[in-house]
């Protein structure tokens, strides 16, 4: 329907303030009122000595990752609430094809898959367990939006079994690592995933096999050296774990975590 914006009544009018006989418009009112107060404010603020000293001291580069992360946060928020309300089943099919066929022009899984990189790197550096579940959680739920767009997408596999092996979920994991190698079969870096996984669940003897199989392609592949030599460190094997520990530092300098474990073999 058309407003007829004659109709609108002005109580009184100053030259400061208008006011209105409606309480709907005078609210919208007094709202514009006070967000160009708190602009000036703001304005004053950015344009103070003090603010600027502050800046040149901050690490601008982290603080804009910072903000980014904050404004991603809150994009997942709306997105899970979104699905809580809105099950796929309630969205007519004349309504939820052509939004897929728009997400997929749009490439929209690409820019999932943007964001969950994003998210599980952050999970590195996140100490809470409580948050650090949250992060790989939320990683996986990008995952999953990127997969219902292109189910063809082999990173979105790839980051969520990332997300599941730092929750622990080993089995899932591989599964996930699995359909992306299904995807991109020469991909090495997905079949040492897949090693690590097994390694990390305690199937030692599929972990050195899938290692093996790395090196089978690239005999000089230093994770695959330090995977195996891990495996058997696990395993209770020190001697072989030392001659794979040599290969690996051969090849790089091990870190200092793992020459500790490589003395300890060398104790034992």
């Amino acid at each position: 329907m058309k407003k007829d914006w004659e109709d609108i009544k002005v109580s009184r009018k100053s030259s400061q303030k208008v006011y209105f006989e409606s309480t709907f418009l005078q609210n919208i009112s007094d709202s514009i009122d006070f967000l160009k107060q708190e602009a000036d404010v703001v304005l004053k603020e950015l344009d103070s000595d003090e603010f600027k000293e502050r800046i040149e001291e901050m690490d601008l580069e982290e603080f804009s990752e910072g903000a980014i992360d904050q404004i991603d946060d809150v994009l997942c928020d709306i997105s899970e609430f979104k699905d809580e309300v809105i099950s796929g089943e309630d969205v007519p099919n004349f309504i939820s094809e052509p939004s897929l066929n728009a997400k997929v022009a749009l490439n929209m899984d690409a820019d999932y898959v943007r964001r969950a990189e994003r998210k599980l790197k952050r999970a590195d550096s996140v100490n809470e367990h409580t948050s650090r579940q949250t992060v790989n959680s939320r990683v996986i739920l990008l995952c999953n939006k990127a997969i219902e767009v292109n189910r063809l997408n082999p990173k979105a596999y790839l980051l969520k079994g990332k997300a599941l092996v730092n929750l622990k979920s080993y089995d899932e994991a591989i599964e996930e690592f699995i359909t992306c190698l299904a995807l991109d079969e020469d991909n090495l870096d997905v079949r040492l995933e897949i090693a690590d996984a097994n390694r990390l669940n305690g199937d030692f003897e599929d972990a050195i096999n899938v290692y093996n199989s790395v090196l089978k392609v690239d005999d000089g592949s230093f994770e695959a050296f330090r995977g195996i030599a891990l495996t058997y460190y696990d395993m209770e094997k020190y001697a072989d774990a030392v001659k794979f520990f040599e290969k690996a530092n051969s090849i790089f300098a091990l870190d200092d975590d793992d020459k500790k474990l490589w003395d300890e073999c060398f104790n034992r």
